[in-house]
């Protein structure tokens, strides 16, 4: 990992003096911005006889830069504590973002650290600015947090395009079976490519795989694509697909994908619908949601300030209708 990191720093000087667009700044000090949220839940599930309460997350952050070609980020989730393992299985769950962004120029950046790899719609719209209360079925086939050094730009030329190339640690989420990431000889590489040609359309593809050493163990490989459309302000349409091969692991091996629409009948009112389909090997995880919900913005200039989210799921999986309710607050 320490050698691609060098790789990728050398990668980024070298082609910083290529990229045009590059204007002069003015030197700039160290800055520090504080930012949380807390999300609080009542589900009631064909299991539960009664509401259940609890949190879907407690984050607490801080961002900045230390000068004018260097930011950074720390989040932290007291939902977690220092004990829990991440998903990656190596870094601790109560940090979930932990980098630094070099900047060489105005498009480039180079994030080190601890952070999500560049796969998947969904998984990469912040937790507090989700239409739902919980994200959908094909996070279970995805990449997610890890550590590693990552290059990436966006908004580049009149189409907006934006591309993300990162090298990981082995194992983000349900990979970490593949390899032994103590050993330091697997590891993860992620891609993403997107288009925003104006504020209404975004489109994007990605891909990533998980490579091992071991010789009785296969390689998981990861690709997907999402769009993103906004019609006159009001409706907002999505879908997701995404396939994962996975031979030795039946309930990450297939395919996930969703669609979903929101109408904004006030400013304050979002109603939604959304249907998710989960097909993998073993087919005792298959499922297929639809999920309906209402979104109430408290204060729609700042829609994800405060809010309150009503869901009511659908599920084909026994004992997996639920209803669920979320408040979050921001700063």
């Amino acid at each position: 990992m320490k050698k691609l990191i060098v790789l990728s720093v050398t990668i980024v000087l070298m082609f910083s003096s290529l990229v045009s667009g590059q204007t002069e700044e003015k030197p700039a000090g160290p800055s520090i911005k504080f930012g949380g949220y807390t999300q609080m839940t009542m589900i009631k599930s064909e299991t539960n006889k009664a509401l259940v309460f609890g949190f879907e997350r407690v984050r607490l952050g801080a961002r900045g830069t230390l000068n004018d070609r260097m930011d950074y980020r720390l989040l932290v989730d007291f939902k977690n504590t220092d004990k829990d393992l991440d998903n990656d299985g190596d870094t601790p769950g109560i940090i979930k973002f932990a980098y630094l962004d070099l900047k060489p120029n105005d498009q480039l950046r180079l994030r080190v650290g601890k952070f999500k790899t560049p796969l998947g719609m969904e998984w990469n719209t912040p937790g507090s600015q989700l239409d739902i209360v919980k994200r959908g079925l094909a996070q279970s086939l995805i990449f997610h947090f890890d550590a590693g050094a990552m290059l990436y730009a966006d908004k580049l030329g009149s189409q907006k395009f934006g591309f993300a190339a990162g090298a990981f640690n082995a194992g983000p989420n349900k990979a970490n079976d593949v390899g032994d990431p103590a050993a330091g000889q697997d590891y993860t590489l992620a891609a993403r490519v997107s288009l925003d040609p104006d504020k209404r359309v975004h489109l994007e593809a990605f891909g990533g795989s998980a490579l091992t050493s071991v010789d009785s163990q296969e390689t998981v490989v990861v690709l997907g694509a999402g769009a993103r459309f906004k019609v006159r302000d009001k409706l907002q349409l999505k879908a997701e697909y995404v396939n994962r091969d996975d031979a030795q692991n039946g309930g990450s091996d297939g395919t996930a994908y969703y669609g979903q629409a929101g109408y904004r009948v006030h400013p304050m009112l979002e109603p939604l619908l959304k249907y998710e389909n989960l097909d993998v090997s073993d087919n005792n995880k298959d499922q297929a949601n639809f999920t309906f919900g209402l979104n109430i913005f408290l204060n729609p200039a700042k829609q994800n300030e405060s809010k309150i989210q009503f869901n009511y799921v659908l599920s084909d999986l026994d004992g997996g209708d639920a209803f669920q309710v979320l408040v979050q607050g921001a700063f």
